[in-house]
């Protein structure tokens, strides 16, 4: 468990810099892909609810330091940790890797959306009209989330003992 939360916490900061400084410049629509909300969600599925909701708050207290919203942060991170958990798949499950597939697939669009549905209700409050704060930051920014956690999927999740 030391090993692991060593190896999740190195990944994380790995994550803060892609997400600050590389993936923060593939912008579409105003909408911005979020790698430590696919990260939480895994972290949620492995550990369990109250364990993703910790990661997910550390993770966006750091975040929110670093963007300069600590408290939008933080609440958003908690509840995409909060969301990933309701799919938590123990060690001893025997779901097809088919059906652990679509639990994180249908975990990190959950939580992608209600994500960022909870920060656009929040900076919402500088007047910007909430139709197109919905319809291209949370439309998008959810789609791009999605297509990113497909690729990690395929690329990076598929051999862990979680998903496989």
């Amino acid at each position: 468990m030391v090993n692991n939360l060593f190896f999740n916490i190195v990944a994380l900061v790995i994550l803060y810099g892609i997400q600050l400084y590389a993936a923060s410049h593939i912008v579409f629509y105003g909408a911005l892909p979020d790698l430590v909300t696919i990260f939480t969600v895994f972290i949620a599925m492995q550990y369990g609810r109250n364990t993703g909701m910790t990661f997910g708050f550390a993770s966006g207290i750091i975040m929110g330091f670093l963007t300069g919203s600590p408290g939008i942060e933080s609440l958003v991170r908690t509840l995409e940790g909060f969301i990933g958990g309701f799919f938590h798949i123990p060690e001893d499950s025997h779901a097809s890797p088919t059906q652990k597939r679509k639990m994180f697939y249908t975990a990190v669009l959950l939580a992608s959306l209600f994500g960022k549905v909870i920060a656009v209700l929040m900076a919402n409050i500088i007047g910007l009209p909430l139709t197109m704060h919905l319809l291209y930051t949370v439309g998008v920014a959810t789609l791009m989330n999605m297509i990113i956690a497909v690729i990690a999927y395929r690329l990076l999740l598929r051999n862990t003992f979680i998903l496989n």
